[in-house]
């Protein structure tokens, strides 16, 4: 199993309570099994954020929390 961003479908940050959601599709190799909301709180989202682009060796230009503020 696998999950992948679902295409055309924004990310949603909810200022009310400061969750992140990010739609994702879930696959069984290359068979949709269905959808599902990732929902994060704002600081679980910039920590997985940041892990990733350490890992991916990424460099930003801005702070990760500019980065989140965009999301709506």
């Amino acid at each position: 199993m696998h999950a992948s961003i679902r295409r055309n479908e924004p990310l949603a940050a909810v200022p009310a309570t400061g969750e992140v959601r990010i739609p994702l599709a879930l696959y069984a190799v290359d068979e949709l099994r269905g959808c599902a909301d990732l929902v994060m709180s704002r600081a679980e989202a910039q920590a997985v954020f940041t892990e990733l682009a350490e890992a991916l060796g990424c460099v930003h230009q801005a702070p990760v929390q500019r980065s989140l503020e965009a999301v709506r």
